[in-house]
């Protein structure tokens, strides 16, 4: 079996009554147990009584995965490419892993007792006009509503234009994503919360001030990097 293109299974569906799912992983930096961990997902999902449909989709962490048909009657779970408008899926799961994790493991760099709140690539968010190609950047979550994810991106070089509605525009997390992917990992953080990224380094701050990050914890490593100079 081709080790960049590794096909892995369910078990547990047919049980009750239902095909195997497959997912295909490419990267060999994804860890097994993430793996593992969304077979178990989609076998749980199945024994809740849920039924998996060729051409649906199902919500995992902020991604979306569609079904598609697999060999031999199976299921296969496709993601986005996250670079085509409309959005087209691919037969892997890569991106879908890496952005769970990621997005997980934001919200544990934090010192706070909180849990991950996902949004949907398809809800949208509020942003500068210089959301491309700015490098000293606010991301702060207002609380989720409806087809809001609740996230407003602002370019701290522009003060004289945040207050003036016509240097905002509101377009889908999924384009913010697909324009800006070193900020994927940060949409999960729940409401009330801030980001300020200036040249790669990030600070957290929250109603209270800032939020001190766990040391040794993800966003701590990716801070002491920046400062020693990395990427």
């Amino acid at each position: 079996m081709d080790a960049m293109k590794t096909i892995h299974s369910t078990t547990g569906c047919k049980r009750f009554d239902h095909p195997e799912c497959e997912i295909r992983v490419s990267s060999p930096a994804i860890p097994e147990v993430d793996i593992v961990w969304l077979l178990g997902f989609i076998e749980s999902y199945i024994a809740s009584g849920a039924r998996l449909h060729i051409g649906e989709t199902m919500q995992i962490g902020w991604m979306l995965v569609r079904i598609e048909e697999g060999p031999a009657g199976a299921l296969r779970l496709t993601e986005p490419d996250m670079k085509s408008f409309p959005v087209h899926f691919i037969d892997s799961v890569d991106r879908t892993l890496v952005h769970l994790r990621n997005q997980n493991d934001v919200v544990r760099s934090l010192s706070l007792t909180t849990d991950p709140h996902f949004p949907s690539l398809r809800q949208s968010a509020v942003l500068h006009v210089n959301y491309k190609h700015a490098t000293s950047v606010a991301m702060k979550r207002e609380v989720a509503e409806g087809l809001s994810s609740g996230w407003v991106i602002t370019d701290m070089e522009d003060s004289a234009g945040l207050r003036d509605p016509a240097r905002f525009l509101t377009t889908s997390l999924y384009q913010l994503g697909a324009d800006r992917p070193e900020l994927i990992k940060f949409f999960a953080l729940p409401p009330m919360l801030e980001v300020m990224i200036n040249n790669g380094r990030m600070r957290v701050c929250g109603p209270t001030g800032e939020v001190p990050l766990v040391p040794g914890s993800y966003l701590s490593e990716l801070n002491r990097r920046m400062n020693q100079g990395g990427r």
